[in-house]
């Protein structure tokens, strides 16, 4: 129990983290594209509490058994999209007519995540399978050698 609770706060903290550095990265290039604007010292730390709100309802959103695994992405963007649009009014990140370039600043970060996602669960197949291709020829051997 203790390793199933230490995974997923292992899991949490890097999945934030890794989606807090890639928004900080693209909120940079977005700003430097519109000019340049500074970004204060407490915009990261925004960043990195909308990002922890996101994971924390990622999992809730994941404990649902929804019937297509793309409308749990369109739901976890959807969520995504309404955590970012909260925390712009709340800490005045943008004007509402620049709303638009934080919800592009979200879509991109989301897909990169969802590639991101795609390859993980591939190579986690790989692995299972590769696994199981070992245990089968080690029984085979065991029934050949009986």
């Amino acid at each position: 129990m203790k390793k199933r609770v230490f995974n997923f706060i292992k899991k949490l903290i890097i999945n934030t983290f890794a989606t807090t550095t890639m928004s900080i990265v693209v909120t940079s290039v977005a700003s430097l594209i519109a000019g340049g604007l500074y970004m204060g010292f407490t915009v990261p730390l925004e960043i990195l509490l909308a990002n922890f709100l996101a994971h924390i309802g990622f999992i809730l959103i994941n404990k649902i058994d929804m019937k297509y695994s793309i409308l749990n992405y369109i739901v976890m963007l959807v969520y995504s999209l309404g955590i970012v649009i909260g925390f712009c009014f709340l800490f005045n990140w943008c004007e509402v007519d620049e709303l638009w370039i934080i919800c592009l600043i979200v879509i991109i970060v989301f897909i990169v995540a969802f590639v991101i996602d795609i390859i993980k669960i591939k190579q986690d197949a790989d692995e299972i399978n590769e696994n199981l291709e070992k245990l089968r020829k080690r029984k085979d051997k065991e029934n050949k050698s009986e």
